[in-house]
């Protein structure tokens, strides 16, 4: 037998929060709504599926609740990096391991680091991923 500890719903609130930072704040900077569709995900399906839907093989056990909380933190932490440093071998090794943790919990990542090196310079103001920049219609 063995036990197994299930994560908190703290742990799921904040993976999907990382999710929704990724997708909204992170992600229209640098790829098209078209490749962002290639993501099994859309903004709001992670709060409508759950998240035992969108990361396939997820048993919501604490230690793969942990390990995928870390892999969204990595990536994310990368992409930021890279846009005041230029790109080393170390921000590749921990981009890939980290995209490869993620896969192995059935999330797919398809994007390569190198697509996050050069920011685009160009706003997101016509993507339907990025955030509103207001709440109110005039």
């Amino acid at each position: 037998m063995k036990v197994v500890y299930a994560s908190t719903p703290e742990q799921e609130d904040h993976i999907d929060e990382l999710i929704y930072y990724l997708l909204t704040d992170v992600l229209p900077h640098y790829v098209t709504d078209r490749d962002m569709e290639k993501l099994d995900l859309t903004v709001g399906s992670i709060h409508t599926k759950g998240i035992n839907e969108t990361f396939t093989y997820y048993n919501g056990t604490l230690r793969e609740a942990f390990y995928i909380i870390s892999s969204l933190q990595s990536i994310i932490a990368v992409i930021e990096a890279i846009q005041e440093e230029t790109a080393t071998a170390k921000h590749r090794t921990i981009f890939n391991r980290n995209v490869t943790m993620l896969e192995e919990y059935g999330f797919h990542f398809p994007f390569p680091l190198e697509q996050f090196i050069k920011q685009n310079n160009t706003p997101y103001s016509f993507t339907k991923y990025g955030k509103a920049a207001n709440e109110y219609l005039v």
